[in-house]
């Protein structure tokens, strides 16, 4: 399983694009799965005649299942994050979190579960109402790594956060010494 990211500049702010490869197990799995619904699902509604064509439908999709790479699209601006996506429902449309509201970043162990809308692991903004994924997928050294980009582009909000975070400090680094 692995996670890469990429870091775009853009002229008022930045962009963060990652990709996350699924485990080989969760693909067979969601492959199998999606293969016979389609199959089933052809075969019942249109009768024996169509197994072969269903079964030909089922194969296709489950190339498609098996081959998928979850991806998320982080834009920062010093007015608000955007998290877009093909992870969650959720992210499909877009969620914006208003720099205003963010307390502070960090990262967040993630919750495994069935739930097609539990929360990844990644960089999550603490907020005025609760926590907010803004990227998901990241390791926690890929997380400070974000984190430190993101400081370095808006040191003003990240001297409010600072100020806020109950790391102190070291909300950024994550009570790591920074490598020189």
């Amino acid at each position: 399983m692995a996670t890469r990211y990429h870091i775009e500049k853009l002229r008022n702010g930045f962009r963060i694009r990652v990709g996350h490869e699924m485990p080989w197990w969760e693909r067979v799995l969601a492959a199998g799965i999606a293969s016979v619904v389609v199959w089933l699902a052809t075969t019942i509604f249109f009768g024996v005649r169509w197994r072969l064509i269903s079964s030909g439908l089922a194969a296709v999709l489950s190339f498609f299942v098996a081959i998928r790479q979850k991806r998320a699209q982080l834009t920062i601006t010093n007015v608000e994050f955007v998290t877009q996506g093909n992870f969650s429902r959720r992210f499909r449309s877009g969620q914006t979190v208003c720099t205003g509201d963010v307390r502070w970043l960090e990262y967040k162990e993630g919750e495994r579960s069935q739930d097609p809308e539990y929360e990844p692991r990644g960089l999550y903004a603490v907020t005025t109402s609760g926590m907010a994924c803004l990227l998901p997928f990241l390791t926690e050294m890929q997380t400070t790594e974000v984190i430190g980009e993101i400081e370095g582009r808006f040191p003003g909000l990240a001297d409010r956060w600072r100020a806020e975070s109950p790391f102190n400090a070291h909300y950024l680094t994550l009570g790591l010494p920074k490598a020189k």
